[in-house]
C-alpha cells in the first residue's frame, strides 16, 4: 500500500494549486440561503470534469415534510438544489459517502471585516471569506481525494459519492433529503471543520421566535402605552439566564465535560417598530437554544413553552398578554459517535498514516448533519476536516495545509474504506 499512498499524495500535492483556484471561486459566491445555486453549479462542472457522475437535484419537498425530522420554514427551497457525484466502484466494497453544505451564513456587518467576505483573500497561509473555513474547503478538499485516487489509478470495490446540501445553516432539510433520495450506504464522512481532530457528540439545536404585543396610546402620554419594545427587552434579561441555568443542570454529558456551560441560547434577530413618535405595538425576537442530547424536539419545545409562559407570569402586563411562539427552522436531534465503529476506526488509521499524530477527539457545541444517519439500517458517520478560524465570524479564514492534510487522509479513506478492485492499484499517477 505504501507505493500507492505515496502515488496518491503526490497527485494531491500537484493539484493543490487548483484545488485553491476552486476554493476561491465558491468563496466569491455568496451562497446565502436562497443563492445557492450558482456554486452549486460550479461544483458541478468541477464534479463532471474529473469524471464524476453528477447532478443537481432540488429537495423533494412532499418526501422531507412527510419525515419526523423535517424543520418547517417560511421560505422556499425551489431552485436551490443538492448535488450529488458519485464515483462508482465495480462492485463488492462498501459504498462512502463525502458530504458538507454549500450554504453559508451572513457577512454582515461587512465593515467589520479587515478582508472582503466574499474576496478570498491568501494572507500568511490563511485564505480569508465567508464560508472558507465553513464550509467550503472541506468540500473542495473531498474532491481533491477523490481525483487523488482517480489520477493514481485505482478501481475501487464500493462507490464513492460526493454530496454538497443545502440548508444546514438552517433546517437540515437538504442533508434529509439527500439521505431519503441516496437511500442507505455504509458510511459518511461530513467535512465540517473540526481542526483535523473529530467530533464525538453535537448538542440539539432549536430555533424559535416570540411575539411580544404592547397596548396603544400616544407616545406622549406616558403610563398609558405598554411599548413592545421595552417589554421585549426586559422579557429577553428575566428569559436568557434562566433557561441558560437550567439547560445545563439538566446536562450532564462526559464529552462536555471540559466546556463551561456548553448549552446556550442566544437571540439572534430582534425587531419591532416603525417610528420614533409612536408606541411600538410589537416585538419579534428569535432565539438559537440548544439542549441536552438526550432530549428530543417535543422535550425542548415543551421546555420553552413552559419557560416562557413562567416568565411572562412575572409581568402584570404579559400576565394577562402573553407572548406567541413559534418553532420554525431547527429542530436538531443531538448526536453521538460510535467510537468503537469500523468507520471511526478507519478514520483513525488514516489520519494518523496522513498526519502522523493520534486523531483527537472533542465534543462540538452546535449542530451538524450527521444526526440523519439512519442507524438501525447500518450506516455509520464521522467528522472530519481542515483548521482554521472565526467561524461565523468577521475575518472567517481557513489554514491552506490543513486542506491538503484533510484530503491525503480522506483519500486513505477512500481506499481503506471502499477497498480496491483486482488488477485496479496500477501504483503510479496518472499525467492528465
Amino acid at each position: 500500500m505504501a507505493p500507492l499512498m505515496a502515488a496518491i499524495d503526490v497527485a494531491i500535492d500537484r493539484r493543490r494549486d487548483a484545488t485553491l483556484s476552486l476554493l476561491a471561486d465558491l468563496v466569491r459566491i455568496p451562497s446565502t440561503l436562497g443563492n445557492v445555486r450558482p456554486a452549486q453549479e460550479r461544483l458541478l462542472r468541477h464534479a463532471r470534469q474529473i469524471g464524476l457522475d453528477a447532478a443537481l437535484r432540488d429537495i423533494d419537498l412532499e418526501a422531507v415534510a412527510a419525515h419526523p425530522d423535517f424543520a418547517p420554514t417560511t421560505w422556499s427551497c425551489a431552485g436551490q438544489p443538492n448535488l450529488t457525484a458519485t464515483l462508482h466502484g465495480l462492485g463488492g466494497g462498501r459504498s462512502l459517502v463525502l458530504n458538507g453544505h454549500i450554504d453559508v451564513v451572513s457577512a454582515e456587518p461587512a465593515d467589520w471585516w479587515s478582508y472582503d467576505p466574499w474576496g478570498a483573500a491568501i494572507a500568511e497561509g490563511r485564505m480569508y471569506g465567508r464560508g472558507a473555513l465553513d464550509m467550503k474547503s472541506g468540500l473542495v478538499a473531498a474532491l481533491l481525494a477523490i481525483r487523488s485516487v482517480i489520477d493514481a489509478g485505482v478501481a475501487l470495490k464500493g462507490s464513492v459519492i460526493f454530496e454538497s446540501v443545502v440548508e444546514e445553516e438552517c433546517t437540515g432539510n437538504g442533508m434529509l433529503a439527500s439521505r431519503l433520495r441516496t437511500g442507505p450506504v455504509d458510511g459518511l464522512v461530513i467535512m465540517e471543520p473540526t481542526n483535523l481532530q473529530t467530533w464525538v457528540a453535537t448538542p440539539g439545536v432549536v430555533w424559535f421566535d416570540v411575539l411580544v404585543r404592547g397596548k396603544p396610546a400616544y407616545v406622549g402620554r406616558a403610563g398609558e402605552s405598554v411599548n413592545a419594545v421595552e417589554t421585549a427587552a426586559a422579557f429577553i434579561g428575566r428569559l436568557k439566564p434562566r433557561a441558560v441555568e437550567r439547560l445545563n443542570t439538566a446536562f450532564a454529558h462526559p464529552a462536555f465535560s471540559a466546556q463551561d456551560r456548553p448549552l446556550t441560547l442566544n437571540v439572534g434577530i430582534i425587531g419591532g417598530g416603525d417610528w420614533p413618535s409612536l408606541v411600538p405595538l410589537e416585538c419579534r425576537f428569535t432565539c438559537r437554544m440548544s439542549y441536552p442530547i438526550d432530549w428530543s424536539f417535543a422535550q425542548a419545545r415543551a421546555f420553552v413553552d413552559s419557560l416562557v409562559q413562567e416568565v411572562a407570569a412575572e409581568d402584570p402586563w404579559l400576565a394577562i398578554t402573553p407572548p406567541t411562539v413559534r418553532f420554525g427552522g431547527f429542530r436538531a436531534r443531538g448526536w453521538e459517535a460510535d467510537t468503537g465503529g469500523t468507520l471511526f476506526r478507519a478514520l483513525d488509521r488514516c489520519h494518523v498514516s496522513a498526519a502522523g499524530e493520534p486523531l483527537g477527539r472533542v465534543a462540538f457545541p452546535g449542530t451538524a448533519d450527521a444526526r440523519y444517519i439512519d442507524r438501525a439500517a447500518g450506516e455509520q458517520a464521522v467528522y472530519y476536516g481542515p483548521s482554521g478560524g472565526n467561524i461565523h465570524a468577521p475575518d472567517e479564514y481557513v489554514d491552506i495545509a490543513s486542506i491538503v492534510t484533510t484530503a491525503r487522509v480522506l483519500a486513505r479513506m477512500i481506499v481503506d474504506w471502499c477497498g480496491i478492485a483486482a488488477g485496479g492499484d496500477n501504483g503510479r499517477g496518472t499525467t492528465t
